[in-house]
């Protein structure tokens, strides 16, 4: 499994040199700017092209291909990832979202990230569609604010990108030690509102990844984290120390070139500089320290700043949203089903109680047959036709419910509705419905 996923990453680092501006054919030698889109054409690329209105499908193993930003729009394209990672709407929608967005020529993406992590296997989703981004260079900014920084898996999410800026107050790893006092727990019931988290040095309680399969464990997390690292040429034992408690990331110097090792990988020969992280613990570093390992590239004041710092000052700002209107349609979608749910239980009881009365009533003619007083059973027969009529009428509206529920639960599984019930449920009160509107007359 590790050597898998170590493997599909060297091969989507391969392709992830295809960034580009300026292409230049390597028999003829002749150029052109542009930039590469996600789209895909048997072997060829669609490329569009400076100064032409139709794309082309090319071949970019017949190009020589620089990263020169000629060609490309002056815009930067945003994401954020400011919530825990916990929604598999939000994760499909930002695949989906990320792959348009590199198809549009921007200078690069930009995620803003501040999450205390999340699902394992989201994650790994999100890392992927960020990793085979391989047309547009896209770059993490852990910006702080509720959460104060990239944890876990949100660690691995900053990791995955090309760059990873860090605000000066922020931190990213495993977990931090956060504390209240009385007048910040007074004051948030006060204003009814969540009080921030604000971290306070090193991890010392941490914060529990859970598996949503059984194959989403902190171990493979762990050999996932390491890829990830190696991928952008960052230190992969401090990747990893950010998810496995029992990584102890050392600092050696080694005829002068710093290394990070672990501690039973360390050699005589190597001199140890610093313990980054003990056995026990997980890995969590400030902005500085984040840079001083390698992990993180700079570290910024805003989001100005780092346009300023990636020579995009007066590029454009794009905020895609699709990752917001995902949430609010999931938020919509559970309204709903909430309110569904209610109705088909007491449309599930009204019908049971109408088929209970209407059989009894039914028993009731049978047995004493339409000799009994002209009356009675003509009252009685009027009164078996209304029963007959609303269960139909209520299966009809239980059916239609169970309808929109089996929808909400297909469109979004953040549910976690069990659908085979539902299904069942549906079909049964179908074969109810035609069973009454089978009856014949008495």
């Amino acid at each position: 499994m590790v050597k898998y996923l170590i493997s599909m990453l060297a091969v989507l680092l391969f392709f992830s040199n295809c960034f580009g501006d300026t292409f230049t054919h390597r028999q003829t030698g002749k150029s052109f700017n542009g930039y590469a889109t996600q789209l895909k054409r048997h072997n060829k690329t669609q490329v569009r092209i400076a100064n032409k209105r139709s794309p082309q499908y090319l071949d970019l193993g017949d190009y020589e291909i620089h990263y020169n930003r000629l060609g490309r729009k002056n815009k930067v394209i945003t994401f954020s990832i400011k919530e825990p990672v916990d929604l598999i709407c939000e994760a499909e929608a930002f695949e989906n979202a990320i792959i348009l967005a590199a198809s549009q020529g921007p200078l690069f993406i930009l995620i803003e990230i501040d999450t205390s992590g999340g699902r394992i296997d989201l994650a790994k989703r999100i890392c992927s569609a960020i990793i085979q981004v391989d047309n547009c260079r896209i770059v993490a900014f852990v910006n702080g604010g509720k959460f104060g920084g990239a944890y876990s898996t949100g660690a691995a999410i900053a990791i995955a990108c090309y760059e990873l800026y860090m605000a000066d107050n922020t931190t990213i790893g495993g977990a931090t030690l956060v504390s209240y006092t009385p007048s910040d727990l007074t004051n948030a019931r006060r204003r009814r509102v969540r009080t921030s988290l604000r971290p306070y040095g090193r991890a010392i309680v941490e914060k529990p990844i859970v598996p949503s399969r059984p194959d989403d464990d902190a171990s493979t997390l762990t050999a996932y984290i390491a890829a990830l690292a190696e991928r952008n040429n960052r230190p992969a034992v401090i990747a990893k120390a950010m998810v496995d408690e029992d990584i102890e990331a050392l600092e050696v110097t080694e005829e002068g070139e710093t290394l990070f090792v672990e501690s039973q990988n360390k050699k005589a020969a190597q001199t140890l500089v610093r313990t980054w992280s003990e056995s026990g613990s997980l890995l969590t570093l400030t902005a500085a320290e984040a840079v001083q390992c390698n992990i993180a590239d700079k570290i910024v004041s805003s989001t100005r700043e780092l346009l300023i710092s990636r020579d995009a000052a007066k590029a454009g700002l794009v905020r895609n949203n699709e990752c917001e209107k995902a949430k609010r349609g999931f938020e919509k979608a559970k309204r709903d089903f909430n309110e569904v749910s209610p109705a088909i239980t007491h449309l599930k009881n009204r019908s049971e109680g109408l088929r209970r009365e209407l059989n009894l009533l039914e028993g009731i003619i049978r047995n004493r047959g339409p000799w009994y007083g002209g009356y009675w059973y003509d009252r009685d027969v009027i009164e078996r036709q209304r029963l007959r009529n609303e269960l139909l009428f209520t299966l009809d509206r239980l059916i239609l419910n169970y309808q929109r529920a089996i929808r909400l639960a297909n469109e979004y599984l953040d549910l976690s509705a069990d659908i085979g019930s539902l299904v069942e449920s549906i079909n049964s009160a179908i074969a109810e419905y035609e069973e009454v509107r089978r009856r014949l007359p008495m």
